[in-house]
C-alpha cells in the first residue's frame, strides 16, 4: 500500500499543514482578542486549504493515485516556500517577534523537506 511506502514524507507534509492550520486559528483568535497575529496574515481560508490538503494526501495514497500525491506534495511544497519567501523578504515588524518570524519558516520548512523525501521515495522504489 502506498501509505505505509511514502509514510515518512506522509508525515511531514501532514505536520506541516496541520501546524499551519493552527498557526491560523491562533492568528484568528489573537485578532479576535485585539492583537496582532502571529505573522503577516491570518485567515480561514488559510485553515480549510490545510484541512483540505491533508485529507488529500491521505485519500491520493490510499486510492493509489501516486503521481497525484507527488503533485499535491509539490503543491504544498510552493505554499510552504512563498511563505519563507515573505518571511525573508517581508518587513519584520510584520511578526511580534524574531522568534515567529523564524518559527513560521521552521514550520514551512516542513512542506519542503515532505516534498524533497517524496521525490526521494519515488525515485528509489523505481531503481
Amino acid at each position: 500500500m502506498l501509505i505505509n511506502i511514502y509514510k515518512i514524507p506522509l508525515f511531514f507534509m501532514v505536520l506541516h499543514a496541520f501546524l499551519a492550520a493552527v498557526w491560523n486559528v491562533g492568528g484568528l483568535w489573537l485578532i479576535s482578542q485585539g492583537q496582532s497575529p502571529l505573522g503577516p496574515t491570518a485567515s480561514t481560508a488559510a485553515i480549510i486549504l490545510m484541512i483540505i490538503l491533508i485529507l488529500i494526501y491521505i485519500f491520493t495514497l490510499k486510492t493509489g493515485y501516486e503521481k497525484v500525491f507527488i503533485f499535491m506534495a509539490l503543491i504544498g511544497a510552493l505554499l510552504g516556500s512563498m511563505t519563507i519567501y515573505g518571511a525573508l523578504t517581508k518587513e519584520h515588524t510584520l511578526w511580534p517577534s524574531e522568534f515567529w518570524r523564524y518559527a513560521g519558516i521552521a514550520v514551512n520548512s516542513l512542506a519542503a523537506i515532505g516534498f524533497v523525501l517524496t521525490l526521494k521515495v519515488f525515485f528509489e522504489k523505481y531503481k
